[in-house]
């Protein structure tokens, strides 16, 4: 699974990020060019690692306001046993998903958050 990942990656241009903030998840980021982060997620959905999900999530930070919108959404499900070439097809179908999405696309506002700890930021994620 992991060598799947990992290609599809580096071919987009995503940042791996794994086990990010103690997920039992991959997750592939990247800066949108309508603002915002997306990250597509690869996590695991029992204890056995069998079968994972593969979910989208677009999200758009209003930092005056303290805000933030999101988008998300569940893809597909791949079970580990099945061929690597299954799950980069709905990786890339994720990607696709996450490309079509407009800013209206977005949920309300949510908030207001504190300021998130120093990690990348979009504008130093690839863009898509």
């Amino acid at each position: 699974m992991a060598p799947a990942i990992e290609a599809f990656a580096q071919e987009q241009g995503l940042l791996i990020e794994r086990y990010r903030r103690g997920k039992p998840a991959w997750e592939l980021r990247f800066a949108r060019r309508l603002g915002g982060e997306a990250t597509i997620a690869i996590s695991y959905r029992e204890r056995t690692g069998h079968v994972l999900d593969v979910s989208a999530i677009w999200w758009l930070d209003d930092p005056a306001a303290q805000t933030r919108r999101l988008r998300s959404e569940k893809i597909a499900v791949y079970d580990r046993r099945a061929v690597p070439a299954a799950l980069a097809q709905q990786l890339k179908n994720a990607l696709t998903i996450v490309d079509r999405w407009t800013l209206e696309d977005l949920g309300p506002p949510h908030g207001p958050f504190r300021p998130a700890p120093q990690e990348p930021a979009g504008h130093q994620l690839r863009q898509r």
